[in-house]
């Protein structure tokens, strides 16, 4: 019977609960998907592949970014005043980059109420004489109980031209008049400007903005963000650029770099004071300024933003970094512009993915047997997953789920491990336990990383057999002290055990003071014949040793005979029911255990057949002794005294 139908039951067990228990993590694991914790690690996990997919070069370099920075601040603080500054800055900074031909202005910043009648007709002319510039406004929760309900409809009217109706369903973000107080541009400006768009923003539950909105939909109107009318400007069409979105109508931001202010940031930052010198070089001295001409923004996307940390216009981002909110803005810009964003997996993909990474944790215990074995093939397919997972976001721009299918993978393995742990596991103990008696460490392992092959349950198979028994032990036990004796025999039995494990053989049995062994069982593409000669040389030498040691002490010494046969044999655990005994049987065994006996005849030590000599060929140096006639058999059998091997080295 096959080490399979051996174990036959106790592995349908295995089977059965290993493929449960992959359901049951499964399941686990898609409930515990969308808890707060497996949320955080998935995001962990996208943040991870942004980084390291992150390209700077890929970034469209028509967007840069007047940066009002820590610097700009201190530069002009003493000129400028305290923040809010007025906005005949902002009048001087579109009218200079204007004259450069720039495809739009864009401010990330509201400016909502009434500086003064001339400044803020002033700036609002020089908007309307560029003709492409684009304001913000936020759809604000906080000052509601302050603003009307009339006072958000006039503003929602102000809004209006920016707007497109609403069916039911159109995806976008969905406001209620009831929750919003709206911050709008003073109407002077928001009419002279070239769009308006929204600069709200949905970050995910742990702060950190990965998407943005693009639509913003109230009492039944459409709203579009600022990235998207800016986008639309710069195409000149109202359509909506065609992007990837997620199943909340939200564009998953395809990141090109992190806000850093050096060669490897995705945007040209100029600080707001640099531009300031460019326009009014006098007002720099003689300071070496990098200087940048009306003509440097010619078919430019200037975007006007912050980041000085007065300003508080930061949002964490997947670069582990606080950033200004202008970084995510010109992000989802440069999306827009070229129709690309990160494409979310569908929403079947997840339980897909968790249901066959589970499947194959449990699959990878039912199909190998080995520790090292299954850990290696777990470690495969947990690369393979991850590295797919990162070219597909990488080359595709496709999120892939990573932390739910792996953690089915491992949570599913460790459940196998331990259902096999409880149910094979302790059969192979048990089996381990049996064999441990009789065969040497490294054939015991052989064994169990080869069940599927290796056949226990009785098989035919050619083996050379060693029969070894110690002369004259009857009269040595009348004359000996029986507690010597034992001693003795313990220490010559553990002795010439330890040199045939050496040699890869298996040890049948004690047959009182004889050994009953065979080689070729485990050792495939070995010569067995070759090896149990070997071990009966050295089986002479050892006991040679250990006589010359009893002689010193005073104790009784002993000689032995060795016979040795090759041929066919039944192989395997013999028996039934309660008495189950793993030997060798067969004609083989008896001529083995003849020819042991004859070395008393011939006053030799090892005796071999004609069989096993042929096995060895010229390696062996024998002394022919003629034919034998084995009880049974009609035909003589020649034997051979074994002298010695010529040409073969001895395992360490």
């Amino acid at each position: 019977m096959p080490a399979s139908g051996y174990l036959s039951q106790t592995q349908k067990t295995f089977q059965r609960a290993a493929l449960a228990a992959a359901l049951v993590c499964a399941l686990v694991v898609l409930g515990l998907s969308r808890t707060r914790a497996l949320s955080w690690l998935e995001n962990g996990a996208y943040d991870a592949r942004v980084r390291w997919a992150a390209d700077p070069a890929a970034a469209d370099k028509r967007i840069v970014v007047i940066d009002i920075d820590n610097a700009s601040f201190d530069e002009l603080k003493d000129k400028l005043g305290r923040w809010p500054w007025t906005r005949r800055v902002w009048t001087e900074v579109v009218r200079y980059t204007a004259r450069g031909k720039p495809k739009v202005i864009v401010f990330d910043a509201v400016f909502g109420g009434q500086e003064s009648p001339d400044v803020d007709t002033g700036f609002a002319q020089v908007m309307k004489d560029a003709g492409n510039v684009v304001l913000s406004y936020t759809f604000s929760y906080s000052e509601r109980e302050l603003v009307s309900d009339e006072a958000v409809r006039r503003k929602l009217e102000l809004l209006a031209r920016d707007s497109v109706p609403a069916a039911p369903g159109t995806p976008g973000e969905q406001f209620r008049l009831s929750q919003s107080a709206l911050n709008v541009p003073l109407d002077e400006l928001a009419d002279a400007a070239a769009g308006l768009g929204s600069v709200d923003f949905v970050p995910d539950p742990d702060g950190s903005v990965r998407r943005v909105a693009l639509n913003f939909v109230l009492e039944g109107r459409s709203y579009p963000a600022l990235a998207l009318r800016t986008a639309q400007i710069v195409q000149g069409s109202p359509q909506a650029p065609n992007v990837p979105l997620d199943g909340e109508g939200r564009m998953v931001l395809l990141w090109h770099g992190a806000a850093r202010q050096d060669a490897s940031t995705s945007y040209r930052r100029i600080p707001l004071w640099q531009l300031i010198c460019s326009i009014y070089p006098a007002q720099c001295g003689d300071e070496k300024v990098e200087k940048f001409p009306p003509e440097f923004f010619r078919d430019k996307i200037v975007l006007v933003g912050a980041s000085a940390s007065t300003i508080y216009d930061v949002r964490p981002t997947p670069f582990g970094e606080i950033d200004p909110g202008f970084v995510a803005h010109a992000t989802a810009i440069d999306n827009l512009l070229h129709g690309e964003a990160i494409r979310p997996a569908p929403r079947w993909f997840l339980p897909l993915a968790v249901f066959l990474m589970a499947f194959a944790g449990a699959g990878i215990l039912l199909r190998i047997h080995s520790t090292l074995g299954g850990a290696a093939a777990l470690a495969a397919v947990l690369a393979g997953y991850a590295g797919g997972n990162y070219l597909a976001f990488a080359r595709a721009h496709l999120w892939l789920p990573l932390v739910a299918p792996v953690g089915a993978l491992a949570l599913s393995y460790v459940s196998a491990a331990a259902i096999r742990y409880a149910t094979t596991g302790r059969e192979l103990r048990r089996t381990r336990g049996t064999l441990d008696r009789y065969v040497s460490p490294a054939l015991v392992d052989y064994v169990l990383e080869n069940l599927e092959t290796v056949e226990l349950g009785g098989q035919k198979k050619e083996l050379t057999i060693l029969f070894s028994d110690v002369r004259n032990f009857t009269t040595l036990t009348e004359s000996a002290d029986p507690t010597e004796l034992i001693t003795l025999l313990n220490e010559y039995l553990a002795a010439m055990t330890e040199i045939i494990f050496k040699y890869d053989g298996i040890v049948d049995k004690f047959i009182g003071d004889g050994i009953l062994a065979y080689w070729g069982a485990f050792t495939p593409g070995k010569n067995h014949a070759l090896l149990a000669a070997q071990a009966s040389l050295e089986m002479l030498e050892r006991l040679a040793a250990l006589n010359r040691r009893w002689e010193g002490e005073g104790r009784k010494t002993i000689a032995i005979g060795i016979g040795l046969n090759t041929g066919e044999v039944i192989f395997g655990n013999v028996g039934s029911g309660k008495k189950i005994e793993f030997t060798v049987i067969g004609d083989p065994v008896n001529l083995a255990s003849r020819l042991e006996g004859l070395n008393k005849e011939f006053k030799t030590s090892i005796i071999i057949s004609d069989f096993t000599r042929e096995q060895l060929g010229d390696l062996a140096r024998v002394r022919p002794l003629g034919g034998v006639k084995v009880k049974g058999k009609t035909i003589e059998t020649l034997v051979f005294e074994l002298q010695g091997l010529d040409g073969v080295e001895r395992n360490a």
